[in-house]
């Protein structure tokens, strides 16, 4: 039991998570080549298509690289902080990002208000600041955690500083689902009828709705693990949100834009087909 106890078997654990979330991201994105190489790549350049290939390849980037140094022996310490730094930056901004994504559909599914923009450009700033300050209290803060290998590089803050970071992130993804509820709700409610409404804008509603709850539930494992958990497993869940994230958004493009393929009736299809491939 106190080797299960052990910081030793927490960095082979995270590790093991880090790993299979980088298998799963792979083969996701092996099963949907093709339809994203059909949607995406042969599609115009635009502010989705970028969000889409950072969010689907650039999430490689940090958990493969997280993966590659907890499994290393030996390693600089100095090299190990900057590393360690720099994939928790890297994930964080890349999550930002990625959540413009669902940020791009409010704005389409708004029909391009320019007072919904300017809320929600302020909204995000101000989410990007806090998570600045965050982010530089918690690199500040990294020290190796007690007991770990000798030469490993499994390092933890001391401080609680991730769940500033893990709330601002939450409360930016409640706005946008407060925004899509209450659209949705008064679309369907005025027309009395949710057939009335082309199949691409009522994906947007229902898909919008779901990635919601699965990020949320992550967030609150996220939370409770910074919470709670001892130093060396407070990451335990970061890859799977990072993962999941990444994931879902791009089937949300590679949905809508299925869905929006076959589409051809509404004018509120019209504006939101405009708005993602034009922004």
């Amino acid at each position: 039991m106190d080797t299960l106890n052990s910081p030793i078997y927490d960095l082979q654990f995270v590790s093991r998570i880090d790993a299979g979330m980088v298998t799963a991201l792979t083969y996701d994105t092996l099963l949907n080549i093709d339809q994203e190489y059909r949607l995406v790549w042969k599609s115009p350049w635009s502010a989705v298509k970028a969000l889409y290939l950072w969010a689907r390849y650039g999430t490689f980037v940090d958990t493969a690289l997280g993966v590659h140094i907890r499994t290393q022996a030996n390693v600089d310490p100095a090299t190990c902080h900057t590393v360690t730094s720099f994939l928790r930056i890297f994930a964080v901004v890349g999550t930002v990002i990625t959540e413009l994504i669902l940020t791009i559909r409010t704005y389409a599914l708004y029909e391009r208000s320019s007072t919904l923009l300017a809320f929600l450009a302020a909204v995000w700033f101000a989410i990007g600041g806090v998570n600045i300050w965050a982010l530089i209290r918690w690199t500040g803060s990294l020290a190796p955690v007690e007991g770990s290998p000798p030469g490993s590089c499994n390092l933890d803050s001391p401080t609680n500083i991730g769940v500033v970071i893990y709330a601002s992130l939450l409360v930016g993804e409640t706005v946008v689902f407060l925004l899509t509820v209450w659209r949705g709700l008064r679309t369907f409610w005025l027309s009395r009828s949710i057939y009335r409404h082309s199949q691409l804008v009522t994906t947007f509603y229902r898909d919008g709705m779901l990635f919601y709850l699965a990020v949320f539930m992550i967030l609150v494992v996220d939370v409770s693990l910074e919470i709670q958990a001892p130093p060396g497993l407070k990451f335990t869940a970061d890859s799977s949100l990072r993962v999941m994230q990444s994931v879902l958004a791009c089937h949300l493009v590679l949905h809508a834009r299925a869905v929006g393929a076959q589409d051809a009736f509404g004018e509120d299809t019209d504006v939101v087909l405009d708005t993602l491939s034009t922004s």
